[in-house]
């Protein structure tokens, strides 16, 4: 049930080894940053795809097989420090066109990816460009950017961390009950999901973004 705590731990050893590796690149290496972080993005990328032919659980859980997918935000912010803003074509169209690209290409991977799929490997690239493809043309004048930036789309980025958090451990009860095949019980364990999800937001994640709820006498005595 607490399966997908995996990706949070891999999330908090990028947050902590790469912070220091740019620390030091910023300091010695300052001119060769952009291809230092491409080159580590592409050998974890390439041990990534072999790798996954031989063990891919192993692949799919360990750092040095998942971390390319990181770098590749990374390349972003790199390239927007360098370059002071996002390059992007003047032709309006050309841009709308591409972000609509980058749409298809995660969308796409809804029915691309299955359990039979080698990933993480060079197929994981689909949803990864897209994704970059998103945050780099993205404008506010552009129709997808509006559709993506709605209050809908807004709503469940809001609880999206607490949505992650509890949606493994009802779906994983869900799989252990005899009803796995009862379509209104898939409802309602949607519908408990969302309410949840939502209390949790609102009534741990959210005050504790609140400095003096989570002073660090409340979290001690906590």
């Amino acid at each position: 049930p607490l399966l997908h705590t995996w990706s949070l731990s891999i999330e908090i050893q990028f947050y902590l080894i790469i912070p220091l590796f740019l620390f030091i690149f910023f300091k010695f290496l300052n001119k060769n940053l952009f291809t230092l972080v491409l080159l580590v993005m592409l050998f974890s990328l390439i041990i990534s795809t072999i790798y996954t032919y031989k063990n891919s659980i192993t692949s799919y859980y360990f750092i040095q097989f998942r971390i390319w997918e990181f770098l590749a935000g990374s390349i972003l912010a790199v390239l927007e420090m360098k370059n002071k803003n996002r390059t992007i074509f003047k032709n309006k169209f050309t841009n709308e066109f591409i972000l609509l690209l980058g749409l298809i290409l995660i969308a796409s991977s809804i029915y691309i990816f299955s359990d039979k799929t080698l990933h993480p490997s060079y197929i994981t690239t689909i949803p990864v460009i897209g994704t970059c493809i998103i945050i780099w043309f993205s404008n506010e004048n552009y129709l997808i950017t509006k559709i993506l930036s709605s209050k809908l789309f807004v709503s469940i980025g809001l609880i999206s961390y607490s949505l992650y958090l509890w949606h493994y451990p009802l779906f994983a009860f869900y799989r252990y009950s005899f009803a796995t095949g009862d379509y209104f019980l898939k409802i309602f364990v949607f519908i408990g999901l969302i309410i949840i999800s939502l209390v949790s937001y609102l009534f741990i994640e959210k005050p504790f973004r609140i400095r003096k709820k989570t002073s660090l006498k409340f979290l001690l005595n906590f």
